[in-house]
């Protein structure tokens, strides 16, 4: 189960640090396996993965952002803007993924990574404009990424990113200070998932799993740092290409489990 988690955790701050993400599309699979394969409750070892996983996000997103920071690609202004919302959505959406059925937590992480897995692949670049309408917006879409992030298991820095390019940040731009997002909103998911799984045990608290927390913690931020070097010397659309179809897989992969 080490391995798999120094895997994981690698696998996950590489790609945050190269992509911009929290890396919730490699943990949480990782973590439903191993915990069904130790014989925990597929409903259990889902959510426990789900709260694993965000709270992991904290270690990643903050490694992440301050690599991003010093390269110039926070905009603080904005990070300001969506900070607060975005913790209490992930806070809000914790405290109902933690009473859903397993399957519907599931079906809801297959749809976001078709949904962005598709995305990365058909993307194109292109200027960045700015919508009257989504400058005043701001709370409603840090909330909104808290909430996905919460419920999915991913998509909450995608869902920042997306709203910052429309206000008229330039990419680069909207993904550093996107990951800056990310961290209210790990931690108000392990707020919501840790207070609503009773009394805390052996290296565990609610819905999040301190040895995996701390494990892949550790080994992700370490990554995540490589992941940034790496995003400024390699074809990063190439990488991009590839992770989509991985993305893609890995929906179908889980709504096949769901299934049979």
């Amino acid at each position: 189960m080490l391995f798999n988690l120094i895997l994981a955790g690698c696998a996950a701050g590489f790609l945050a640090g190269m992509f911009g993400i929290g890396g919730g599309a490699i943990v949480i699979p990782v973590l439903i396996y191993l915990y069904k394969s130790g014989g925990m409750d597929a409903t259990e070892a889902i959510r426990l993965a789900f709260g694993t996983s965000l709270a992991t996000m904290a270690f990643t997103g903050l490694s992440s952002f301050y690599s991003h920071w010093q390269r110039g690609n926070v905009e603080l202004g904005w990070l300001k803007k969506l900070f607060l919302p975005a913790g209490l959505g992930a806070t809000a959406g914790a405290l109902v993924a933690a009473r859903l059925p397993g399957a519907w937590l599931a079906f809801g992480l297959s749809l976001m990574l078709g949904y962005f897995g598709i995305k990365l692949l058909l993307q194109r670049e292109q200027a960045s404009s700015i919508s009257p309408l989504f400058l005043r917006l701001h709370v409603a879409a840090g909330a909104l990424s808290g909430v996905a992030y919460s419920l999915a298991g991913m998509g909450g820095a995608s869902v920042v990113t997306f709203y910052l390019t429309k206000v008229g940040l330039p990419i680069r731009k909207a993904i550093g200070t996107a990951t800056g997002v990310i961290l209210p909103i790990s931690l108000g998911a392990i707020i919501g998932f840790g207070v609503t799984a009773g009394s805390p045990h052996d290296w565990r608290w609610g819905y999040v799993d301190l040895y995996a927390l701390l494990v892949m913690g550790i080994c992700s931020v370490l990554a995540s740092k490589l992941g940034v070097k790496a995003a400024a010397v390699l074809p990063t659309p190439i990488l991009r290409k590839l992770f989509g179809v991985f993305m893609v897989g890995l929906a179908s992969k889980t709504v096949y489990s769901l299934v049979v």
